[in-house]
């Protein structure tokens, strides 16, 4: 799942609960309880939680400065959560936990305006958290967070390929949080992309024949680069894989049609001549972006034709698109402005001398771009086979 950094703006509240409500910064006579509190957590989630946290941890936490909400009903611990202090007037919460029976109860959205009353009062101003639990997220939305990109995390589409692999080792490289996307276009995600008669121009048909492949080389790809890039095993997030339909977007779709049929000319030619228009694929992630809270770094390359130029153009230095200085003519081109291109000056020979230079050329080396394998190897026909200037190797191969 998706990490989701939220945020909240801390406000006086007069709720009042007859539970006992603590900040603890040290443990103190609570030792007992928390000793109790650690057990439930550890009972509820079988250490399969990667963030449970011991006696040990609660010390060195204590010992950092961070501090312990903990909720108590008939002096025993029902629910907690750790605060540590970002800034002067900031905090970050994490480890939220609520007893089981009592979720669902509306106590949660109780204790937790309690807290932030408490906060508020000690000058605070901000709570800043990060959850990948739809439920969790819909009941703190409820309480006032936002969305909020306070962690500057980049979110990215991967599929194990050449350009999102390049941009995602980049990132890494420059120690930036990193979110990979993979979309399972096995699922029909309707829009253009579900209609049965469209027969992608030069052949290509959804969905892809290569799912398995990518999500085993994605597999392989990162632990390369853990090896690689000592810090990645943190900033690199476990990959969010879109297995359920996409919301339909009328608008999108009917433009990724209009490109891709309507127009007769074709949008470019590759290196070969053949000519190629706006993919299906296109639809699916215009989709999705415009669905997604964030912006979503989109790692296409430069591209020769009169509808890219006038892309290129009106995309600034920080890689987004401007779409006041769209012409006209293609206004309805901004339904990519949720998109930062930060490749489209570059191209895929530039990429591997650029890799080369920072020590990962060999990675490339192992990508995998193409759609419709044949026995487990590249077909050597289809668009993105056509795209490609070095070998596709195989697991296991040496350069």
């Amino acid at each position: 799942m998706i990490k989701k950094p939220l945020s909240c703006k801390l406000r006086p509240s007069d709720i009042n609960t007859d539970l006992e409500c603590l900040l603890l910064s040290e443990v103190g006579s609570y030792e007992k309880i928390i000793k109790e509190l650690l057990y439930d957590i550890h009972e509820e989630f079988s250490g399969d939680w990667n963030e449970i946290w011991s006696f040990d941890d609660v010390i060195d936490r204590f010992d950092k400065g961070e501090i312990l909400w903990l909720v108590l009903k008939d002096d025993k611990p029902i629910s907690c959560s750790w605060i540590s202090v970002k800034s002067k007037k900031n905090l970050y919460v994490y480890n939220t936990w609520l007893k089981p029976k009592l979720r669902g109860t509306g106590l949660f959205k109780k204790i937790s305006l309690v807290r932030n009353d408490r906060l508020y009062n000690l000058g605070y101003e901000k709570l800043l958290c990060v959850t990948d639990n739809i439920c969790a997220e819909k009941g703190l939305k409820r309480i006032g967070y936002k969305d909020d990109n306070w962690l500057n995390i980049h979110y990215t589409f991967w599929t194990g390929g050449y350009d999102s692999t390049f941009l995602i080792y980049k990132f890494l490289l420059e120690e930036k949080i990193v979110q990979p996307i993979y979309i399972d276009d096995r699922v029909n995600h309707g829009g253009y992309h579900a209609n049965p008669l469209v027969k992608q121009r030069g052949g290509d048909t959804y969905p892809r024949k290569s799912t398995e492949i990518e999500l085993e080389r994605m597999d392989w790809l990162r632990q390369r680069i853990y090896e690689k890039i000592e810090k990645s095993k943190y900033l690199l997030l476990e990959t969010m894989v879109i297995d359920e339909p996409i919301k339909e977007d009328e608008e999108v779709s009917r433009i990724i049609e209009k490109y891709n049929e309507w127009i007769p000319e074709p949008l470019y030619k590759d290196k070969q001549g053949e000519p190629h228009w706006l993919e299906a694929q296109a639809d699916i992630i215009t989709r999705f972006q415009r669905d997604f809270p964030f912006e979503i770094f989109y790692s296409n390359d430069y591209i020769e034709g009169e509808v890219w130029e006038v892309l290129d153009d009106s995309i600034g230095e920080d890689g987004r698109l401007n779409v006041d200085i769209l012409p006209e003519e293609y206004k309805e081109l901004s339904i990519f402005e949720g998109f930062n291109q930060p490749l489209r000056t570059t191209n895929k020979k530039k990429m591997l001398e650029e890799a080369k230079k920072l020590g990962f050329d060999d990675l490339l080396y192992y990508t995998w771009t193409c759609w419709y394998p044949v026995d487990g190897k590249p077909c050597n026909k289809c668009k993105t086979c056509s795209e490609r200037i070095i070998e596709c190797r195989s697991i296991g191969d040496t350069i």
